[in-house]
């Protein structure tokens, strides 16, 4: 993402939110959930280790996370399909964003688009675990340079 001109977070958050509405009903959403999983580029195999490993989800998450130019880039893969599609859905929010601005803002997309009532409560914490990962990451990358 970088030299693109990223948009808002807020703005993707309502991006994913439309996307989502263009489908009759949750069975072709979770489709379309699939295929931002199988989009998702695969996350080299030495990236998958255990300190990339996200804690709290039921499938294997792995998120790696750098910072150039004071953007944030994210890398992910999950071996569950489902799952890995809505990482994606949190990488595309996050990548090429400031560390400040993912730890500013709550992905409210998941109430909102109606994926916390009709996702399992299993990958609803999932989703959730990983964003919390993702925070974390971010804020270690404010500490190391204050």
């Amino acid at each position: 993402m970088s030299g693109a001109q990223t948009q808002s977070i807020a703005s993707t958050q309502d991006e994913i939110i439309d996307e989502l509405a263009l489908f009759e009903d949750w069975t072709e959403r979770y489709g379309f959930v699939i295929e931002l999983g199988q989009a998702l580029p695969a996350l080299p195999e030495e990236f998958k280790t255990d300190a990339n490993k996200v804690r709290g989800c039921q499938s294997q998450v792995w998120i790696h996370p750098t910072l150039a130019n004071g953007v944030v880039t994210l890398q992910a893969d999950s071996d569950a399909p489902t799952v890995r599609g809505l990482i994606a859905m949190l990488v595309r929010l996050y990548s090429g964003h400031t560390p400040e601005e993912i730890v500013a803002k709550n992905p409210d997309f998941i109430e909102r688009s109606g994926l916390a009532e009709n996702l399992s409560m299993v990958r609803v914490n999932g989703m959730r675990a990983a964003d919390k990962q993702i925070k974390k990451y971010a804020q270690g990358f404010i500490d190391a340079t204050a």
